[in-house]
């Protein structure tokens, strides 16, 4: 029997309170698979009250609990009145930036927002690209996700990453899958498939098959390679590596997985290319009435796609949303009736 799509999500998820893209899609998960296809503010500071613990951005010595991504966590404070007052507080902080979702993302956004109410529902009628929005979603919370469902998401979302490169790189440009599940150009131990891929952007590979594992079929970090000739064969042409993750927690740490700095003390090219990384985490907000990214102190030396990098490009390039969709993901999500 297949796994439901999500579990546990009547659980708040582990993050801290500053991580309000992590709330945020958490709130609309719950609306996205609740009996109504709305959820509340007031829902949310429940939902908080109902937890075992209570994510704290400041943590006290001989209080922390530590969760497998490495995350800090502080028991729940005794006393009530004061856990109910941050847990008012923040539901609206989190409902003050989904106001700010509503209006980045605009007819895009998949749910409306009823300021009188505190709350948001689904929107009745679904586009295409209200579907992928969806999609995004799911991938971006795999904690709620059976793990054996993981890789349906994964795999398409570096479909979508690779349709999205494709459009930003110029005419003419090669855009290839390079990780082992996708590709068809780059096959085989990890040593022949760099190998090839020095080949491919006129550089070279300063390592032996003797360096590797002998049975090595890793990706070495890179998820998509592109590349122009330029219309000859000489050296010194443009090319971007890319890393896909879904990660809600470990980003910062993939950022420059694809970069020169982590590939290019043995994969030598007379340019550097440039380091793409793409999420399905929304990490847009608003600072001083400017768009600006959330956590950016712990961004590294790469160009990011997040979700609203991806709708909106999506839309702008006219990319069909449909076969980027975990359509069977979204459906079934959608069909749930929990309370």
């Amino acid at each position: 029997m297949t796994d439901p799509v999500l579990k546990d999500i009547t659980s708040a998820p582990n993050a801290g309170r500053h991580e309000l893209y992590r709330w945020c899609d958490y709130i609309e998960l719950r609306c996205l698979s609740h009996v109504d296809k709305r959820f509340s503010r007031d829902a949310l500071v429940e939902s908080l009250s109902e937890s075992a613990e209570i994510t704290s951005d400041e943590p006290e010595e001989n209080n922390e609990s530590e969760n497998e991504d490495g995350e800090e966590y502080i028991e729940a404070v005794s006393d009530s009145a004061t856990v109910n007052d941050r847990n008012e507080q923040h539901s609206d902080s989190c409902f003050r930036h989904l106001r700010w979702r509503a209006s980045a993302f605009g007819e895009h956004w998949p749910f409306a927002l009823d300021e009188h109410t505190k709350e948001i529902c689904i929107k009745p009628e679904l586009t295409d690209i209200h579907k992928f929005y969806i999609s995004l979603l799911i991938s971006a919370s795999l904690s709620y996700v059976p793990k054996k469902r993981w890789r349906g998401l994964t795999g398409l979302f570096e479909e979508a990453s690779t349709e999205i490169l494709r459009r930003l790189m110029p005419q003419g440009a090669e855009v290839h899958p390079f990780g082992a599940a996708n590709t068809k150009r780059y096959t085989g131990h990890l040593f022949d498939r760099l190998t090839k891929l020095a080949q491919d952007v006129r550089g070279t590979l300063d390592l032996k098959r003797e360096h590797f594992a002998p049975h090595d079929s890793g990706d070495s970090g890179l998820d998509i390679v592109a590349w122009h000739d330029l219309g000859d064969e000489r050296k010194c042409i443009p090319a971007a590596f890319a890393q896909c993750g879904c990660t809600a927690s470990g980003w910062p740490d993939k950022m420059l997985q694809a970069s020169p700095s982590h590939l290019g003390a043995h994969l030598k090219t007379t340019h550097q290319w440039e380091t793409y990384y793409f999420m399905p985490l929304d990490l847009s907000t608003e600072i001083g009435g400017r768009m600006d990214w959330q956590m950016l102190s712990d961004f590294s030396s790469a160009i990011v796609i997040d979700r609203l990098r991806f709708i909106r490009l999506t839309a702008s390039y006219t990319i069909p949303p449909a076969h980027i969709t975990a359509a069977a993901y979204v459906n079934e999500a959608m069909a749930l009736d929990l309370t």
